[in-house]
């Protein structure tokens, strides 16, 4: 979690929820969906870790989708045994050598110490921060992303969440991505924070609540597409 910095904007009000039938059946009509992300997702224990809680879904989504390649198995594939996870990812060398666990810990982390994480562990990380960016150049991005069926790609976001109206207090937040609508032009999030909902949201509001600036890193929030 980071700190907010940032001019008074409207919040989104337009989400659809995953769980409402709308959502379901969105779900179903996807252009994109990753099966796997989808069955592994929980939201995050430490009230500072959405950075570490993202990465570690992601990451062992990939790990799931190269131990089952076939698409057909990925509704029965276990799940409850992911390799990493944020109470287990600072027991790697490769973790410790990029964050110190007592700042994460304290403060959270930027989206630049995120990144530094996945590359420490080997990724391909194309890391966007948006005011360098565009809503037609984040949709191709994810949306190409959202299409590797067996997550060897990922979608991290770093955005405001209270932007997005899904909480009253917290600012900066990482969260992923699962799916793309291509109809109604909305992303599936997945909300790494404790009370919020699952849903989708148009991927020009997303695009605005991730071009809010942090001010602990001096930069604006964005997305990195990792691979």
């Amino acid at each position: 979690m980071t700190s907010g910095g940032k001019m008074a904007v409207e919040r989104v009000q337009d989400k659809i929820p995953l769980i409402s039938p709308e959502g379901q059946k969105m779900l179903g009509e996807a252009s994109a969906k990753q099966t796997l992300l989808l069955r592994l997702f929980k939201e995050q224990e430490n009230n500072t870790f959405c950075g570490i809680h993202s990465s570690a879904l992601v990451m062992s989504a990939k790990h799931l989708g190269q131990q089952f390649a076939d698409p057909s198995e990925h509704l029965k594939c276990p799940v409850d045994d992911v390799p990493y996870t944020e109470s287990n990812l600072f027991t790697f060398k490769e973790t410790k050598a990029a964050l110190d666990y007592a700042s994460c810990d304290t403060n959270g982390a930027t989206m630049d110490e995120i990144y530094n994480l996945l590359c420490a562990h080997g990724l391909t990380i194309k890391k966007v921060h948006v005011d360098e960016s565009s809503v037609k150049e984040f949709r191709t991005l994810a949306s190409e992303a959202l299409s590797q069926v067996g997550s060897e790609k990922g979608v991290i976001v770093n955005y405001d969440e209270y932007d997005l109206g899904q909480d009253e207090h917290v600012h900066g937040h990482f969260s992923v991505l699962a799916a793309y609508h291509e109809t109604t032009d909305r992303f599936l999030l997945l909300d790494t924070w404790f009370n919020t909902v699952d849903c989708w949201v148009n991927a020009g509001d997303l695009f605005r609540c991730m071009n809010t600036f942090d001010k602990d890193a001096n930069k604006y929030r964005g997305f990195m597409i990792v691979g």
